[in-house]
C-alpha cells in the first residue's frame, strides 16, 4: 500500500480490511492512521462525508433485509465497543429523521429509538460523526480505526428474517388498541416490581416483590389465553416471532438460560451464533414474560457469580462458564417444576378445560417453529470444571425465578 494513497482509496481498503475481522486487525489500523494523517493537512474532508454516506446506505439495507435498530447497535459493540455502538446511534438517528420513524414507525421500532437514547433531529449522519469525532477524548487515529470497524460490520449484514415491517413499507403509524394498552400497563407494573426485586439487598423483600410479580404473570398469561378462545383467528396466526440479544461473555450460557426460560413458558428458541441473537417463537404474552424473567435472572446470576468471585479457582473461566451452565440448566428444572404447579393450581380454578386450551398454544408454536426452521441443529453444553457447576446450581437453588412460589405452593405443615 502506498503511503501517498488517496484517502477515498484507503477508505475502501479500511472498510475491506474492517469486514475480515480480527484477523485483519492490524491493516485497518494502518489505514486508520493513514487517514488521520491525512486529516492533519485536510486532504480526508471529503472521504469523511463519503464514509457517512456508505453508513447511511449500509442501514438502509439493513433495515430492508430484517434489521432492527437496537440489533445494529448490539452488532456494532461487538465490532468496534461502547465508541462503535454511539456511532451507529448516531446513523440510526439520521435514518429515523429521513424516514420519518418517529411519526411513522411501528410502535417497536420507536420504542426501541427510545431506549437506545436516538434523536431524530440532530443534522445528517455527516454532521453527526464530526460532532461524535470532536467531543469524544480520543486521538484521530483512533476516531477512524473505530468508524472503519463499524462500517466493515454495516456493510457485511447478512438478511434477517423480518420481523417488523421495513421503512419501505411504512405508510402510516398503527394505532396502539384498548386491548393492548392494558397489556402494557400490566407489563409495566411486572417490569417494576422485577427491578425492586432485583435491586434490593434484603432477601426477604426480593421474595416480598418477587412473588407479587409471578402471581401478576401468572394471572395476566391464563387470562390472555383464556381471553383468546373467543377469537375467531387461528392460533398459528398468533404466534410470532422476537429477537433477543445475548451478550459476551459466555453468551453460550446466556442462551442456555433464555432457552429454559422459554422452554417452561412454551416459546421455543433459535440461535444465530455470528450475531449473538436468539429468536423466540411464541404467543405475544408469553414472549413479554419471557422477556422479563429471562432479564431478571440474567441480574441474579451475575450477582451470585460476584457472591462467589472470592472462592479458590472462581475468577477462572472455565469455573464462571460452568456456573452460568449449571445455573442454567438448574433454573430450567425449576421452572418446569413451577410450570406443573401452577398449571395445577389454575386448573382448579378455571376448571379442566383450561389444560386443552394449553395444549392447543403449544402445538401452535411447535407447528409454527417446525415450518419456520425446518433445518435447525441441536446445541450440547456442557463444562468440565466440576467446581464451578457444583457452585452454579447452588445459586439456582436461591434464585428468586418463581417469585417464591415454591414456599407458597407448599402446604403450611403447622396448620
Amino acid at each position: 500500500m502506498r503511503a501517498d494513497s488517496e484517502p477515498n482509496e484507503l477508505l475502501d481498503r479500511g472498510i475491506g480490511f474492517a469486514q475480515l475481522g480480527s484477523s485483519a486487525k492490524v491493516m485497518t489500523q494502518l489505514i486508520a492512521d493513514r487517514l488521520s494523517a491525512a486529516d492533519e493537512i485536510n486532504r480526508a474532508v471529503s472521504v469523511h462525508d463519503r464514509a457517512a454516506k456508505i453508513l447511511d446506505d449500509a442501514l438502509d439495507a439493513a433495515f430492508e433485509n430484517g434489521w432492527q435498530p437496537a440489533e445494529l447497535v448490539h452488532v456494532a459493540r461487538q465490532s468496534a465497543g461502547g465508541d462503535g455502538a454511539v456511532v451507529m446511534i448516531e446513523a440510526i438517528g439520521s435514518h429515523a429523521a429521513r424516514s420519518s420513524a418517529d411519526r411513522l414507525a411501528p410502535d417497536s421500532w420507536r420504542d426501541q429509538l427510545s431506549e437506545l437514547g436516538v434523536e431524530s433531529a440532530g443534522g445528517t449522519s455527516a454532521d453527526r460523526l464530526r460532532r461524535w469525532r470532536s467531543r469524544i477524548r480520543r486521538t484521530s487515529a483512533h476516531s477512524w480505526y473505530t468508524l472503519l470497524l463499524v462500517l466493515g460490520c454495516a456493510t457485511w449484514l447478512l438478511p434477517l428474517e423480518t420481523l417488523l415491517p421495513p421503512p419501505a413499507r411504512w405508510t402510516s403509524k398503527t394505532s396502539t388498541g384498548p386491548r393492548q394498552e392494558a397489556d402494557s400497563k400490566m407489563l409495566g407494573r411486572i417490569r417494576g416490581l422485577l427491578a425492586k426485586a432485583e435491586s434490593t439487598q434484603f432477601p426477604a423483600e426480593a421474595e416480598a416483590f418477587s412473588a407479587k410479580a409471578q402471581n401478576l404473570m401468572t394471572r395476566y398469561a391464563i387470562d390472555s389465553a383464556l381471553l383468546d378462545t373467543g377469537n375467531p383467528r387461528s392460533l398459528i396466526d398468533d404466534v410470532i416471532s422476537r429477537r433477543i440479544m445475548v451478550s459476551n461473555p459466555y453468551s453460550k450460557a446466556k442462551l442456555l438460560l433464555l432457552h429454559s426460560v422459554c422452554t417452561a413458558n412454551g416459546a421455543r428458541t433459535v440461535w444465530t451464533k455470528k450475531y449473538l441473537l436468539a429468536t423466540v417463537i411464541g404467543m405475544p404474552v408469553d414472549l413479554d414474560l419471557c422477556e422479563l424473567l429471562y432479564t431478571s435472572l440474567l441480574v441474579q446470576s451475575a450477582r451470585a457469580l460476584d457472591e462467589v468471585a472470592d472462592s479458590p479457582g472462581a475468577r477462572t473461566r472455565s469455573f464462571r462458564n460452568a456456573f452460568l451452565i449449571a445455573y442454567a440448566h438448574r433454573v430450567g428444572e425449576r421452572l418446569q417444576d413451577a410450570r406443573r404447579r401452577a398449571t395445577a393450581a389454575a386448573t382448579q380454578q378455571h376448571g379442566s378445560a383450561l389444560v386443552p386450551i394449553m395444549a392447543k398454544r403449544s402445538d401452535a408454536v411447535d407447528r409454527v417453529y417446525a415450518a419456520r426452521y425446518p433445518s435447525t441443529k441441536t446445541m450440547k453444553f456442557g463444562s468440565d470444571n466440576a467446581q464451578g457447576w457444583l457452585a452454579g446450581r447452588t445459586a439456582a437453588e436461591r434464585a428468586d425465578l418463581t417469585g417464591g412460589r415454591e414456599r407458597i405452593d407448599k402446604p403450611d405443615l403447622a396448620s
